[in-house]
């Protein structure tokens, strides 16, 4: 009896086993079509532009000496701290001066003595002049008298010139300041012996206001030009057009100045041209030898189109954005691109007014495939887009030809 039930129920389970297989093999699986991607979609954003140019330049002082000693002697004074701002004509150094005072009072005493000569020599001209008419004394012994006073003459004003040498020369024992502004360290202590013309005692920098230098390439000197086509460089040096600069580590450009000079031409080995500006520096915090970044308006205000620097993708073929058409499918869009102003970006050409760019989700998009796209006007990079391009507001531009970075999608 247990023989047969166990065969028994063997039985019945293989039964059921063929009855599920073939119940499974009755209703086939179907492949079910997944939902679109989500991504959000905005229009361009229409603003009045300043197109401007970025640049790198350094700061330097508007004026630099090095000053030297200009009498050889020791030194005997130093009339400043280390890093004071000084006057022009203030006192730096004292050269020991009694050797230049003794030259001097040597240059005084030749002085009178050729000065009593002079009065000898005419004296003797005076007594001589009579003698002559009397037939006393020949007309080549007057010639010899004038003569002495001549030479009598020349050696007054020989003593002169040495004594005006020796004065200077003791004026020079004092170093003052020739410019205002900062002086270094004293780079000669007191004791030492210092090299006329060769010793450089310390240096003084002038930097408020301070000077940025930067250069700026051909085609960027040419679209300045196509700027101010109509109006001559006289109309321009009087109105010097405004620049903005910023240090690293600043956001933005918060210091404005002018331009002040520019180089005649291009320089053929570079392609660059030097220019120059000028910005005021009261607080002293701009220092010379600062790595500087120079933004530059150019031409005036013009209406353009903005997306999001991250609605922007790069590939082999450039920089695109993805479009949604009307009906919900992704078009790809090649682009030209303008500055950058506030993570938004000009596009000069391949977008319209009314087209709906992919702003988030572009790593879910794929040109010809259906999105499911969720509309959007609330851009946040926009809402200071207007006060970012004012060229008087610090923001961040770059310039036009730099290549724009490659976007990613949420």
């Amino acid at each position: 009896m247990l023989r047969f039930s166990c065969a028994a129920a063997l039985a019945a389970l293989l039964g059921a086993s063929f009855l599920t297989a073939g119940g499974c093999n009755q209703s086939a699986n179907k492949y079910v079509q997944p939902p679109p991607p989500a991504v959000t979609v905005a229009q361009p954003v229409e603003q009045e532009i300043v197109h401007q140019l970025e640049f790198t330049g350094t700061t330097r002082p508007t004026e630099a000496v090095e000053v030297r000693a200009r009498v050889m002697g020791y030194l005997q004074k130093i009339n400043f701290e280390d890093g004071a701002e000084v006057k022009a004509g203030d006192l730096l150094f004292v050269i020991e001066p009694a050797p230049f005072e003794a030259a001097r009072d040597s240059a005084k005493a030749a002085l009178q003595r050729a000065e009593a000569e002079l009065k000898l020599a005419r004296a003797d001209l005076t007594r001589a002049e009579p003698l002559v008419q009397r037939g006393a004394l020949t007309p080549q012994e007057l010639d010899l008298r004038r003569a002495n006073v001549a030479t009598a003459d020349a050696g007054v004003a020989s003593a002169q010139a040495q004594l005006r040498q020796a004065e200077l020369e003791l004026s020079y024992t004092q170093v003052k300041s020739p410019i205002s502004g900062r002086v270094s360290r004293h780079l000669v202590d007191v004791g030492n012996l210092v090299q006329a013309q060769q010793t450089v005692l310390t240096r003084v920098e002038a930097y408020d206001p301070i000077h940025v230098y930067f250069a700026v390439s051909e085609s960027d000197v040419l679209q300045f030009m196509r700027a101010h086509q109509g109006v001559t460089a006289a109309a321009i040096a009087d109105e010097a057009p405004k620049i903005y600069m910023g240090l690293s580590g600043e956001i933005g450009f918060p210091h404005e100045g002018r331009l002040d000079f520019a180089e005649l031409g291009v320089d053929p080995d570079t392609g660059t041209q030097m220019r120059r500006g000028v910005f005021p520096n009261p607080d002293r915090k701009l220092l010379p030898g600062l790595f500087a970044r120079v933004r530059f308006p150019v031409g005036e205000p013009h209406p353009g189109l903005m997306v999001p620097d991250r609605a922007i993708g790069t590939d082999q073929r450039g920089e695109y954005v993805l479009v949604v058409n009307d009906k919900n499918v992704v078009e790809y869009r090649s682009v030209t691109l303008g500055m950058r102003i506030a993570g938004m970006r000009v596009v000069a050409e391949g977008v319209q007014r009314g087209d709906w760019i992919v702003i988030n989700g572009l790593q879910r998009a794929r040109p010809g495939s259906p999105v499911n796209p969720e509309k959007t006007q609330d851009i946040p990079e926009a809402k200071n887009l207007q006060a970012a391009n004012d060229p008087a507001i610090p923001q961040v531009a770059l310039q036009a030809a730099r290549p724009a970075e490659t976007a990613g999608g949420n």
